[in-house]
């Protein structure tokens, strides 16, 4: 079972959100790494992306320590600019 960690700037983002949105957000982080719209960046070999509706929600996954460190979540256009 992943550990998974929350970093404060996406936190903040998530809990702006309206409630419905939230829950969604939530659940699918909930089941990471095993569910979802999970694709690895390219160019790194730690960070993946997870989609939920419009929203971005990008992690980095360590294998060995079955740690799971969501870094950051936005607006499908904005996450990117931040890596």
């Amino acid at each position: 079972m992943y550990k998974i960690i929350v970093q404060k700037s996406a936190e903040k983002f998530i809990r702006k959100q309206p409630k419905p949105q939230q829950q969604k957000i939530y659940d699918a982080i909930k089941n990471l790494p095993y569910t979802g719209d999970i694709v690895k960046l390219k160019g790194y070999s730690i960070k993946y992306r997870l989609r939920v509706n419009d929203y971005r929600i990008i992690f980095d996954k360590y294998d060995d320590k079955l740690i799971i460190d969501i870094i950051n979540a936005d607006n499908r256009g904005q996450v990117y600019k931040h890596l």
